[in-house]
């Protein structure tokens, strides 16, 4: 080998995928703070403009949604349709300078729109969903989606907050 590093996907996920080099945009990049220079009233501490950027959420989600596509295609796989539970986990490589502005909760709900109707049918099929975030000096977007099954039931099958005791 010529230095390349080899890695191995859990068998528990399904088909696994990324992007490297994609900033994950959500609808709260598309607001910023009110500039509060010489803004004395408590009222206006947490108030925000829209930003004119409709289009980058959008882009955002068509390239997930390419990806995916791409993916589920090599694998030979159809899009997980109704009834089926899905689990999908996603893993977010965001630069320092943006990784305290952005809620993991917005980056989720870009990535599972971006693939409803390219890896499964609904996002209400989605039953678990594993998402982190970290900071690294590259973006990037791994993604991870299983067909649950009673063959296959999942990265969290075995976690668990409470059970009853035996």
């Amino acid at each position: 080998m010529n230095g390349d590093k080899v890695y191995r996907m859990n068998p528990k996920i399904g088909v696994l995928f990324g992007i490297f080099g994609i900033e994950v945009k959500t609808k709260q990049d598309s607001y910023k703070p009110v500039s509060k220079e010489g803004i004395k009233p408590p009222e206006v501490n947490n108030l925000y403009l829209k930003k004119d950027d409709k289009e980058s959420v959008r882009v955002t989600k068509k390239e997930i949604a390419e990806v995916a596509k791409d993916a589920f295609q090599k694998n030979n796989l159809p899009i997980i349709g109704k009834p089926s539970m899905v689990e999908v986990v996603i893993s977010i490589s965001i630069k320092q300078s943006r990784f305290e502005q952005v809620d993991i909760d917005n980056l989720s709900k870009t990535v599972l729109d971006g693939l409803i109707g390219t890896a499964f049918e609904d996002d209400s099929q989605v039953v678990t969903l594993l998402a982190k975030k970290h900071a690294y000096e590259e973006n990037a977007v791994l993604i991870g989606i299983t067909d649950l099954s009673n063959v296959n039931m999942g990265l969290c099958s075995d976690t668990w907050l409470f059970k009853p005791e035996q």
